[in-house]
């Protein structure tokens, strides 16, 4: 790994910590280095609050060492007004010489401006460095802007052969049960405290009536919305109605600036997006439970990539493209 390369990964590191707080913004980190060592961090904390390279530059304590220092960033740096002031021009301001870009800024107000105007200035602009970790760790936003609809994420549960619900007409079933242990519970609740929304289908939300927050995890609830059933009125409750389309529905999602959504079920709706290869990524929780029988899960068209053990149950991880 290269100098370069190892300072970019400290800036994914810093990034990583606005996850759920920044959104419609990328989540940034900033490094700032000075004949090898670091001196200056930081990174973007919240939506309308200073960018990662004004907190990076801000937290160095010589400031005369920035005429003579690279600055690490994993996104393009902003040339627009926005709700803070372009941090292109701040760079240029303090007059850095170098800075290291992981990769180019996709959306229609940046898109290689920034670092043309980095460049105009005599700034050495290099990029990219670590791209597929930078587009990795922004795919929310890169999808939101790239393919105008949220980032969507399919969850649901499920016991070891496979089953998501038990049989509901077997009288001699337990009816109150539970698929995965509460170690699993408190992960879904941090899921949701990373995204702007969750959705669930008509009969889940008349069935279950999910309260979809994160109680169970410190963060912010998501925005709770329902695929509307026909002429089905759902005012007496905390969900937001959807048309049953579902390219309609993202379209909406898309234009309130959602840049991601989980799709928390029931069947039929997580279906829906899995058949019309509407979806991103998949988060499949098994518990340490057999039902013999029920209602089956959906099937997915890929392996996981990635599983996870927790307690004796498991997460498996599926990517509709790595």
């Amino acid at each position: 790994m290269t100098a370069d390369e190892t300072f970019m990964q400290r800036c994914l590191q810093l990034a990583a910590s606005g996850l759920g707080a920044v959104q419609p913004n990328p989540m940034v980190g900033a490094v700032i280095v000075h004949q090898g060592l670091i001196i200056g961090e930081g990174y973007h904390h919240a939506y309308g609050e200073a960018h990662a390279e004004v907190n990076a530059i801000a937290s160095v304590k010589d400031p005369s060492l920035l005429s003579s220092s690279t600055l690490y960033v994993n996104l393009e740096p902003c040339s627009h007004y926005g709700k803070t002031p372009p941090c292109a021009d701040a760079i240029i301001r303090h007059r850095i010489p170098r800075v290291v870009v992981g990769t180019q800024d996709y959306h229609s107000k940046v898109n290689g401006s920034g670092i043309r105007k980095l460049q105009d200035a005599g700034v050495e602009v290099v990029l990219p460095v670590c791209e597929t970790a930078c587009l990795e760790l922004n795919r929310r936003f890169f999808t939101y802007h790239r393919k105008q609809r949220p980032y969507i994420i399919l969850k649901w549960a499920q016991s070891q052969d496979g089953f998501m619900d038990i049989d509901r007409s077997d009288a001699t079933q337990p009816h109150d049960y539970w698929i995965t242990n509460p170690a699993l519970k408190v992960i879904t609740h941090q899921w949701r405290s990373e995204e702007d929304a969750i959705l669930v289908g008509w009969n889940t939300m008349h069935n279950d009536h999910p309260q979809l927050t994160t109680r169970l995890y410190p963060g912010k609830d998501p925005k709770r919305f329902v695929m509307q059933r026909g002429d089905s009125l759902i005012s007496e409750l905390p969900y937001t109605p959807l048309p049953p389309d579902i390219p309609s529905a993202l379209q909406i999602l898309y234009e309130q600036k959602i840049q991601s959504v989980i799709i928390e079920g029931g069947r039929k709706t997580l279906e829906r997006f899995i058949s019309e290869d509407l979806w991103d990524e998949a988060r499949v929780l098994v518990g340490n439970i057999t039902f013999g029988k029920g209602l089956w899960a959906p099937a997915l068209p890929a392996p996981p990539h990635r599983i996870e053990t927790v307690n004796q149950n498991q997460i498996l991880y599926v990517r509709r493209h790595l």
